[in-house]
């Protein structure tokens, strides 16, 4: 990866290649069409549906349906909370658009990251339709999509937000419009229907100096208010917060600094898909005259991919590899890692454990967090910190240090301010956020002079149904939670949580006990396995007294017929677990075992 890396530093970009969509539906899905007239209305319903990202950070996806034509906005995972050991994502429940699949015209995404594109991998075989985005978007979910070697049943069609451009799916017309976030190619999402026009803004902030020039089209955001918005879906995440957020390039002139005063090397480490952060990264770099080394299989992916477009802008002769990072002074060299949300399996959280292989972490190297948490992972990334300064680096984090290091993606009160006075829509949706954070965007819309009972709070699976008559609650759709663990898709339920949940605090406790077939008579004495509640040399006594338990449970048995040894099970299990309990105040998870002879 790092010699691709080097062979496209100073390439010109070039365009990614056009992949055809799966078979066009009836009314011709995809087809680009000029600009058209509003339709009057056919006297069918407009509904909008959330799968997610309603009361919650992550797991976006937004359903738009008009007759037989289904449109999905983004499809994206969440992190697990803390009460779901071992899961490593939980998506939305799709069971909605897998009873409708032959109406799914296609999956409209606002940008790429992960909460708005990492279920596509399990969502799309279940759900297959087109994927339409902008460039750089389609490129990262094309890498994601070979990963899991589906693309084979799909197609990738990419969109030009500063083109005229506009794509028909049936009675539904749709546009992007550039926004701008923490990652190139933002996008709002505008659905003309014949009920009404509908906006969903993504996630976006107001920003008209970004890294990579582009900025919002306000104008065009304008032209559709005097058009005439039916709804506006608008990102809520920063609704708590005053003001207006910081422009991306403010952070140039920091990073300069730390990375210009630094005796020793740097690690930096950010979201993989921060293209316009690492183009910062790159450019304090080039200033104080060091090499720049990649660690993180994602990251290096998505900068190949950027690198290849013309959205990442590296001098001739910077990248080296990770392993030839000893050959040159450590005050010549930056390492941008993965793992600002304390990953564990992360490059950097490997670099603080001391289990990299290639880096590894000693006093002078400064190491810089430029994320902010994802709610959830805070104890993760202080664990990770405390490690770094164990290893003797100097930890640069927001928290600590006056100095700011990262500036957020989503809008403040401000700017949500502004998208309603550019917009001007009838009814107001807010979306993307915890539920705190759609109550206070709802109550700035009301300040804004939005009607209160044209604005919807809902929940994931409410729908909102509009017609000429107006708006209103319609019932709930089919919605919820799938867990992805490992290969598994939603063969982790609550039942399967729970058990892992009693095992990682009160651990188990194994009772193997040897019985004749015929008699039913114990054989052996009961041989007792624990792990993660007691130690068992410490324990004689306790483990003595559980087995002289087993023995007279057991003996009640003697002399019955075989079929009643699932209850026998059961009774162990009961009793066993009463007398633990008992003794130790804890509740471990008991395992009986029955092997008959």
């Amino acid at each position: 990866m790092e010699e691709q890396l080097s062979k496209e530093q100073g390439r010109e970009p070039q365009s990614i290649p056009q992949r055809s969509a799966v078979p066009q539906r009836p009314g011709n899905p995809g087809k680009r069409t000029q600009p058209r007239q509003q339709r009057p209305n056919d006297g069918q319903n407009l509904r909008i549906i959330p799968l997610g990202g309603m009361g919650e950070i992550g797991k976006n996806m937004y359903v738009l349906e008009y007759g037989n034509d289904i449109l999905v906005i983004d499809a994206g995972f969440m992190f697990p909370e803390a009460d779901m050991p071992g899961v490593d994502y939980v998506i939305p429940d799709v069971k909605y658009l897998e009873e409708n699949k032959h109406k799914v015209k296609g999956y409209l995404i606002t940008h790429a990251h992960e909460d708005h594109v990492g279920a596509l991998p399990y969502v799309l075989p279940k759900v297959p339709a087109p994927i339409y985005a902008p460039k750089l978007t389609a490129a990262l979910i094309q890498n994601k999509l070979k990963e899991f070697k589906i693309m084979g049943q799909l197609g990738i069609r990419t969109v030009d937000p500063d083109k005229d451009e506009k794509l028909q799916f049936g009675a539904l017309q749709v546009e992007f419009i550039r926004m701008v976030h923490s990652i190139p190619d933002a996008v709002a999402i505008v659905i003309h229907t014949p009920v009404g026009t509908v906006i969903a803004t993504g996630d976006f902030r107001f920003d008209f100096t970004p890294v990579d020039k582009k900025v919002p089209n306000i104008h065009r955001l304008v032209e559709l208010s005097k058009e005439g918005v039916l709804a506006l879906l608008s990102d809520s995440t920063g609704a708590e917060s005053p003001g207006f957020s910081v422009t991306e390039s403010a952070l140039q002139k920091n990073f300069d600094n730390i990375w210009t005063s630094a005796s020793g090397r740097i690690v930096v480490a950010s979201f993989a898909s921060q293209i316009n952060r690492i183009q910062q990264f790159i450019n304090a770099t080039a200033y104080s005259g060091r090499k720049l080394a990649f660690s993180g299989r994602s990251l290096l992916n998505n900068v190949e991919v950027a690198v290849r477009l013309g959205y990442l802008k590296i001098p001739s002769g910077m990248i080296i590899k990770v392993q030839d990072i000893n050959r040159y002074p450590d005050n010549q060299v930056t390492i941008v890692s993965t793992g600002s949300q304390g990953e564990s399996m992360s490059a950097l959280a490997r670099m603080a454990s001391g289990d990299h292989k290639q880096i590894k972490i000693k006093r002078g190297d400064t190491v810089v967090f430029s994320s902010s948490p994802v709610p959830g992972n805070e104890d993760k990334i202080r664990k990770v910190i405390d490690d770094l300064f164990r290893q003797g680096a100097e930890v640069v984090y927001d928290e600590k240090d006056d100095i700011k290091t990262h500036v957020s993606g989503h809008p403040k009160q401000e700017e949500l301010k502004l998208m309603l006075s550019l917009v001007k829509p009838k009814y107001f949706i807010p979306y993307h956020g915890e539920y705190h954070h759609l109550i206070h965007h709802r109550d700035i819309a009301i300040e804004m002079n939005i009607p209160e009972k044209n604005i919807f709070v809902v929940d994931n699976g409410q729908v909102i149904e509009f017609d000429a008559n107006g708006a209103r609650l319609n019932g709930k759709v089919p919605h919820g939670e799938v867990l992805v663990d490992g290969l598994g898709v939603g063969d982790v339920q609550n039942i399967v949580l729970r058990d892992r949940n009693i095992m990682s605090t009160d651990g188990i406790f194994v009772v193997i006990a040897t019985v004749d077939k015929v008699s039913g008579r114990l054989l052996t004495s009961p041989d007792i396995i624990s792990r993660g509640f007691i130690y068992m040399r410490e324990s004689e006594q306790l483990v003595n007294k559980a087995r002289q338990e087993v023995r007279r449970i057991l003996s009640k048995k003697e002399g019955e017929p075989p079929a009643n040894w699932i209850n026998m099970k059961n009774k162990v299990r009961d009793e066993i677990g009463q007398f633990l309990y008992n003794n130790t105040k804890r509740q471990p998870m008991v395992i009986p075992v029955i092997i008959e002879v």
